[in-house]
């Protein structure tokens, strides 16, 4: 029977002395603690795939509601912008093409990279082989001058028993030695063999290679020969002063339907908010591309039409870079602005980069700020290759030089 007096003193001796003790007390807690434990994680797991079905449902919304006002548009354009339609359908394949043909160029040369690396462990190699070969035959030959009998002679000499057994030691290493090297030999020589094997696959690699890059080129000459006939045609439509207003005020009608069309479904689209605000980075965001500015946020552009951002003339290819992190709600082809990506970055802020030669990016992709999401082209019926840039805040244009880096 325990005292009563030290009953309250048990749990702490059992806690140091006998722990295991303890078991009976706990046990009724262990099992639903487990449970609970579980049932948190499982709510995690739950909410996490939740959220990541909206995220998918408000993408495919997005992705439908774009879809919708393309053929809304076309469908309003009819007939009489065939000429349109066919520069875009050109412009779409030479952007296709100059992909292609970027693609190649990186995998000739990453086989040239690897073949002249082969060629290098190839040299190496035959120094090793040869240097083996030169070591094998000295043994040989030193081995044909001490004769086959030498431990028998060893033996019957009689000399001191521990040097004898030095003496047979030492010969066996040198046997081992021998045989080492023989067999590392051999295993150079497969590898040699195997390299060369590789080597010449790599050659057949590279000259399939360049003969595809030799055709894309051909396909992209004539793709833009047939480029510069469509654009000559288009312009011939647009001599008056009046054509080329009303062009320009369609084009610019169609880029605001789409921007408020992006607008809607990209406000349930809730970008990371561990990066700073679009706000707070105001003249601090890094230029989209390299090159001097030709047409300035509010000069005249025809008519009573003025600019609604930066035209920045840019070399055909270069790297465009996202001005600050967020989500692409746009990727794709729209008249007048060629191909066009827009960036939502949350707060009602969006960044749009268009006459691109290539789009690097789809609808839905998150990006990080100075990432590169395009290159520099001249698509859209531009006759030298620019990036336009423009910033939006409450889907209306603002002058992106306050909110670009001051250049030196």
């Amino acid at each position: 029977m325990i005292n009563p007096c030290f009953r309250s003193l048990l749990p702490n001796y059992w806690l140091i002395n006998r722990p295991q003790a303890l078991i009976p007390y706990i046990q009724p807690f262990i099992r639903p603690l487990a449970q609970a434990l579980l049932l948190t994680g499982g709510l995690w797991a739950s909410f996490a795939v939740i959220a990541d079905s909206e995220q998918q449902a408000q993408l495919t919304e997005l992705k439908q509601a774009i879809s919708t006002l393309e053929n809304k548009l076309q469908r309003q354009r009819g007939e009489k912008d065939n000429l349109q339609q066919q520069l875009k359908t050109i412009e779409l394949e030479a952007s296709r093409v100059n992909s292609n043909i970027r693609q190649s160029r990186a995998e000739i040369a990453d086989t040239e990279r690897e073949l002249a690396e082969l060629a290098e462990t190839k040299q190496q190699l035959r120094r090793d082989i040869a240097q083996q070969s030169s070591a094998i035959a000295e043994q040989i030959r030193v081995t044909h001058k001490t004769g086959s009998e030498e431990p028998i002679k060893l033996l019957l000499n009689q000399q001191d028993p521990q040097k004898l057994a030095r003496v047979f030691k030492y010969y066996d290493y040198l046997l081992a030695a021998r045989s080492e090297k023989i067999e590392r030999f051999k295993a150079d020589i497969d590898q040699l063999t195997a390299l060369e094997e590789t080597i010449n696959k790599h050659k057949i690699t590279l000259a399939k290679s360049k003969k595809t890059l030799e055709a894309e080129r051909k396909a992209l000459v004539a793709t833009l020969d047939n480029r510069t006939a469509t654009l000559q045609q288009v312009q011939q439509q647009l001599l008056s002063g009046r054509q080329q207003l009303l062009n320009l005020q369609a084009q610019r009608d169609e880029l605001q339907a789409l921007i408020n069309t992006v607008e809607r479904a990209a406000a349930k689209l809730v970008p990371p908010t561990d990066y700073p605000s679009f706000s707070s980075s105001k003249g601090k965001l890094r230029w989209p591309v390299k090159g001097s500015v030709s047409q300035g946020f509010g000069s005249r552009r025809a008519g009573d039409l003025r600019w609604q951002g930066l035209l920045i003339k840019a070399k055909s290819g270069n790297p465009v870079k996202a001005v600050h992190h967020g989500r692409v709600v746009f990727s794709n082809y729209l008249r007048g602005f060629g191909l066009l990506i827009i960036v939502d970055h949350g707060d009602g802020y969006m960044s749009l980069y268009a006459h691109n030669e290539v789009l690097l990016k789809d609808t839905g992709a998150w990006i990080q700020s100075d990432e590169i999401v395009a290159r520099a082209g001249n698509t859209g019926g531009l006759t030298s290759p620019a990036l336009y840039f423009e910033i939006r805040r409450q889907g209306s244009p603002v002058d992106p030089i306050r909110w670009l880096r001051r250049r030196s």
